[in-house]
Parts: structure tokens; C-alpha cells; sequence
């Protein structure tokens, strides 16, 4: 019989070498008492009279002695009691793992059926929001009017605390807490500022500190004893991530990237704080989808991506803390919302965790890996038509019941647009009433930014996103014509002859502008400055665009160039907040460019003259914003989208 020295069951199987309850070695016999050392006594294959006594092999901890056996033993015999050892732990390793795994509960696959999603803020006015480490306190950008504020958010007591003052910043993006839940960090903008430049300020409030300049989405390591973030350089086309101790010092560059690679989003860290897990961007891919997961070793910069899930965009990353996957905002789609989605670590197995029509932005996780925060945002729009070209005097013509993706007028005086009414954005035209509105695309690819040639012939509209190119098709739909192949496309204009289609393009990390026969062929190069946004005069002689400003690392000043191409003859600086989005319209007498520009949550139009002297704002809208505008064709009427954005924080469990 054997029993087992801790559950004391006995066991009259003498072949057992280890309970069956709770894996303990059983010994022969009764219990030892607690004073006694554990005591096994083994079969003897020995002839009677030379069985080893209980004095000769006695197992007490560790050590095992073996008085008779000594030195008279040969080697092979020696080799044989090795391998019986091995034997015997193998067997108890087998019983012992066929144990606990009977023992646990079978791990099913991670699956979306217990998801919920949690509201944690209510007025649409949530730009974005993260979650602290335990789950407590949620620091949120609200927009008030034609200013920002930041809020601190005591999520269980449904509390609220104003940390950054309406106004006291022009912009701010990128928050963060610090691991200790002691400060929020974030990029932003005010008067004493040029370029990217990263704040800090106290969680129970107090004055917003410059941390470093020339940095974006800073990140903590796990310690919190280092910081990551990222720098671009406008002139050279590259972007790096940097690692630097938590008040901006020693910064030290890990990794850049140049010519078509770029990163974006944020640099985060790994649990055990030996990798950056970054999103990459990739120009050279398109039209194939061109972002991607990119895992830097902080060791040696060394990169790796895991698994093959691309999107056609992908804005933001959070590890999670089980250091067994990262989460990704991103469409696969073009033009389809942003989702979350779950890539497998260090496998790369993509699961997509939401399927929802509006779209995420931004995600924090708490430190269990139990919850996160994200903000949920849904955009419709309407288009309003003045009688004269007085954009304050514009009456609404179609309801604001979807999104308007871009607008521009017929030589008759009909509406072209793209619109998703019909569940995907497709080309649409309409009077300028809004009745007698008829699809003329069906071929579900996300579009925006039509412009009718000014022959009425043709309209021309981007294709952007994996997909990226130009088509031209008839006015009546028919016929459609990709003109280009290659390369992410924007703001399409068509010269007053209606031979050329102007457009701007990424080539080599820098924007440039090209032009491309109305029937296809090889692009143009029109000038060697990174610009963006070409819009034709009315008269046909120049175009005007945004030009990079090396001072604010982005498009900072507003150019006129000769319609031919070359350098620009007249420059100008604009406000920081220019809204990139359809670029600079000229006022039908030519003499000067309008532009919409961001204040807070107001979009609103301003007035560049090519005479000189700061712009001037022409508009004064509230809610909704503009986000388009373009005069007629004979100089007399405009139109306008004004769009309203609404977006909330929310709080995801039950995602595994």
C-alpha cells in the first residue's frame, strides 16, 4: 500500500508513483510525522540479504544517499539508474499535465458575442478620450464654440473637471496620462508656439508646461521611466521615433523612416518594454492597401511586422497589456469607417472586433486589458446655395440625412457631387435647387471631389484610399476613363481649356503637383515644391496651392504658380488652422483666393487678397461648419457643404 504524505489517501496500486489528487510522490507505508523526513522505500531487484535498508536510500530535500551503491557500481549500471530516473519524471510530468489540464477550463476562442459598448459622454462633443491605467478617470477634448477645453472625467461618480480652459489652447491632440495618473500629456498649439510641441498638466488641474518641441504623441514606457515619440521632417520626407527620459532630455533617435515609408498614429510601447509597436505607412503600395503593423526593437531598431492584415487607413495602437496582441483603429475599405480591430502577438492573426456604420477614433486600454475607450463619431452634412456669391445669404437645398463628399458646378448650373444616400459615395447630380437629383455611378468605390469640365462634357473626381486614382466619366455617367494609376490623388481641377486635369500626389514622402491629359496618358511634373491642393484661376493662367512652411512642418503658406508649372510668384502665409479640404477657390473677379480655416469646431471661409495685407474672415457660422465651397461657373452664385460632426467617448467590454 502507498499513501500520499498530504491528502493522506491510500493507494493499493503499488505501481503509482504519484497521487492522483494532488500530484504529491506517495511513499510506502503510513504518513512520516512532520519531524520525519519524506522516506521512499523501493522494490529491490536484489538478491535476499542484500535489499538496501531505509538508512541506505534516504530522500530528505534534495539530496539523495546512496551508501551501498558507490564506488562498486559499473557504469552501465549507473547509466541504467539514470535512465529510470528519467523515466520516472517523465511519467510524473505527464501525470501531473494530464492533471491541470483536466483541471482547467477549456480556453474557447475569443469571440464578440459579450461585447458592449458604454457611453461616457453624451453632448457630441467628445474629440477624443483616454482611459487611465485603472480604469478610474477618463481625460477627454471637448469643443466649445470656436474653442477647445480638456476635461478630467471621474467615471464611476459621473463627475467632471476642467483641466485646460476653453481657449487657453488653439489645438490640442494626442493626450495621455502619465503611468502614475498624475499628469495629461498632449500635443498643442497657442500663441507662443511654432511647430509641434508637446504640454503636460496636472490631472486636478493648473498651467499646461511645454515638455519638448518638434515631437508628436509622446508614450510611456511601462517603468515610466522614458518616453517615446515621433518627429517628421517636411524637408527631408522622413519620420522617426525617438525615445527620450519623461521631461524631453537625452532624446535619442531609435528609428526613421524616409521616402515612401512613414509612421503615423503613435509609437507604444511593449509590456515588458522592449519593443515600439508603430503604425507604417508605405506610398509605394498603392493602389494597394498601404498601412501596416511595424514591431521596433528598442534594442537595436530592428523592425518586424506581424501577420499580412493591411488597411486603407489606420489612425491609432494601443498594446495590450497581456502583451498577447495590439489593437488597431482601421478600415480595410476605402472610405469605409474606421473599426477596431485585434492583431494577434507575435502571430499576426487579425480579428476585427466592431462592425458598426460610424466610425472609432483613437483607443486607450486599462491596465487589466479589461477595457477600452475609444470616441464614436458620425458626420452628415447639407448643401446650401446662395442666390448671389455671399456665402451668409446660402439657404440649405438638401438636407443634411448623410455625408456630402465634395461639390462642384456644371456650365448649366447643375450641382455635381458625391453623396452616400444610397449607402456608398457615389457621383450624384442635381438643380441647384436640389430637386431632380440622379445617380450616375454604381460601382460602389469611395469617391469624392467631382469638377465638371468647362465644356460640360465631363466630370472628373478622385478615387482615394487603396484605390487611389482619377476617373473621368460623361456627364451622364457613361463612360468612364482612369486616368491615372499610381499613387494617392487629391482636389482634381481641369484647366479652362479642358485639356489638362490638375491634381497632387505623394511621390518619395513629399507632395508635389502634376497634371495629366483629359483622355490619360503620362503625368506632368508642374513644380519641384512640396505643395498640394492646385486649383486653376478663373482667366487659366495660374493655378494657386499650399506650399509646405518648414517653421510650422506643414502646409503654412499659399502659393500662385504659373498654370505651365514653375516656381511661385507670389506666396503668403496662412492662418496655422487651414483646413486642408478642397483647396484655395479663387473669387470670380481673380483678384482673391478664399480658403476655409479651423477655429475650434467652427470652419469657416477667409479671404486671402493678391495684393498683400493678413486674410480676412468672411463667415461666421456656427454649427454646422463649412467643409466645401465653390463658386459657379459664370462667377454669379456659391455653394457650400456644411457638415456637423458628432462624436462621444465610449467604453468597450467583453471584447475577450
Amino acid at each position: 500500500m502507498k499513501r500520499c504524505p498530504d491528502c493522506r489517501r491510500d493507494y493499493y496500486d503499488d505501481t503509482l508513483l504519484y497521487c492522483l489528487e494532488d500530484g504529491t510522490a506517495l511513499v510506502q507505508g503510513s504518513v512520516p510525522s512532520p519531524d520525519e523526513p519524506a522516506t521512499a522505500i523501493l522494490h529491490s531487484t536484489a538478491a535476499p540479504g542484500e535489499a538496501p535498508t531505509r538508512q541506505q536510500i534516504n530522500t530528505t530535500g534534495d539530496t539523495v544517499a546512496a551508501n551501498t551503491f558507490g564506488k562498486q557500481r559499473s557504469s552501465a549500471l549507473r547509466n541504467g539508474a539514470i535512465g529510470l530516473v528519467v523515466v520516472a519524471l517523465l511519467v510524473a510530468v505527464g501525470i501531473f499535465g494530464f492533471r491541470y489540464l483536466r483541471s482547467q477550463p477549456t480556453q474557447s476562442p475569443r469571440t464578440t458575442e459579450n461585447l458592449k459598448t458604454q457611453r461616457l459622454t453624451g453632448d457630441g462633443k467628445t474629440r477624443e478620450s483616454v482611459i487611465s491605467p485603472d480604469g478610474k478617470f477618463l481625460v477627454y477634448k471637448k469643443v466649445e464654440g470656436e474653442q477647445l477645453s480638456v476635461w478630467i472625467k471621474q467615471i464611476q461618480a459621473n463627475s467632471n473637471v476642467q483641466v485646460v480652459a476653453a481657449g487657453e489652447m488653439d489645438n490640442v491632440v494626442a493626450l495621455t496620462f502619465s503611468p502614475d495618473g498624475n499628469f495629461v500629456y498632449f500635443n498643442g498649439e497657442n500663441k507662443d508656439t511654432t511647430g509641434p510641441t508637446i504640454f503636460r498638466v496636472p490631472t486636478l488641474g493648473g498651467s499646461p508646461a511645454k515638455v519638448l518641441t518638434n515631437g508628436y504623441s509622446i508614450t510611456f514606457s511601462p517603468d515610466g521611466r522614458q518616453i517615446a515619440f515621433i518627429r517628421f521632417s517636411v524637408e527631408s520626407a522622413a519620420s522617426s521615433i525617438y525615445i527620450a527620459n519623461p521631461d524631453g532630455t537625452n532624446a535619442q533617435e531609435l528609428i526613421t523612416l524616409e521616402g515612401t515609408k512613414f509612421f503615423t498614429g503613435r509609437p507604444v510601447w511593449s509590456p515588458d518594454g522592449k519593443f515600439i509597436a508603430s503604425l507604417m505607412g508605405d506610398d509605394s503600395l498603392l493602389p494597394k492597401l498601404m498601412f501596416s503593423l511595424s514591431i521596433i526593437a528598442v534594442a537595436d531598431g530592428k523592425v518586424a511586422e506581424p501577420g499580412k492584415q493591411r488597411w486603407a487607413y489606420a489612425s491609432d495602437i494601443v498594446w495590450h497589456p497581456s502583451n498577447d496582441s495590439i489593437l488597431v483603429i482601421g478600415s480595410d475599405i476605402n472610405g469605409a469607417p474606421s473599426q477596431i480591430w485585434e492583431i494577434g502577438y507575435p502571430n499576426g492573426e487579425a480579428r476585427r472586433l466592431t462592425h458598426t456604420l460610424t466610425e472609432y477614433g483613437g483607443i486607450s486600454i486599462t491596465a487589466d486589458g479589461k477595457s477600452l475607450a475609444t470616441t464614436e463619431a458620425e458626420t452628415k452634412s447639407s448643401v446650401w446655395v446662395s442666390a448671389n456669391t455671399d456665402p451668409n445669404l446660402a439657404k440649405p437645398i438638401m438636407p443634411a440625412k448623410s455625408d456630402t463628399h465634395g461639390i462642384g458646378w456644371t456650365p448649366d448650373k447643375r450641382i455635381v457631387y458625391v453623396g452616400d444616400q444610397s449607402g456608398d459615395s457615389e457621383v450624384w447630380v442635381m438643380d441647384q435647387d436640389g430637386s431632380n437629383a440622379k445617380q450616375l455611378t454604381t460601382d460602389r468605390l469611395y469617391k469624392e471631389l467631382p469638377v465638371a469640365s468647362p465644356d460640360g462634357k465631363y466630370f472628373v473626381y478622385s478615387v482615394p484610399g487603396a484605390g487611389d486614382h482619377l476617373t473621368r466619366i460623361d456627364t451622364n455617367g457613361g463612360n468612364p476613363l482612369q486616368l491615372t494609376n499610381v499613387g494617392s490623388v487629391d482636389n482634381p481641377d481641369i484647366s479652362l481649356d479642358g485639356k489638362w486635369v490638375i491634381y497632387s500626389t505623394w511621390v518619395n514622402g513629399k507632395s508635389r503637383i502634376f497634371r495629366v491629359s483629359i483622355d490619360g496618358g503620362e503625368p506632368q511634373l508642374l513644380t519641384s515644391l512640396d505643395a498640394t491642393e492646385p486649383r486653376y484661376s478663373q482667366d487659366g493662367k495660374y493655378f494657386a496651392c499650399f506650399v509646405v512652411d518648414p517653421k510650422v512642418q506643414g502646409f503654412g503658406k499659399l502659393a500662385i504658380i504659373p498654370a505651365d508649372g514653375g516656381d511661385a510668384i507670389k506666396t503668403f502665409d496662412l492662418l496655422t488652422t487651414t483646413s486642408i479640404n478642397r483647396g484655395p477657390a479663387w473669387t470670380p473677379d481673380g483678384r482673391s483666393i478664399v480658403y476655409i480655416a479651423q477655429r475650434g469646431e467652427k470652419n469657416n471661409l477667409w479671404i486671402q487678397s493678391l495684393d498683400g495685407g493678413s486674410p480676412k474672415q468672411i463667415t461666421n457660422f456656427d454649427q454646422p461648419a463649412i467643409a466645401r465651397r465653390e463658386y459657379s461657373r459664370d462667377g454669379k452664385q456659391i455653394a457650400i457643404v456644411r457638415g456637423e460632426l458628432t462624436s462621444n467617448a465610449v467604453l468597450i467590454t467583453g471584447f475577450r
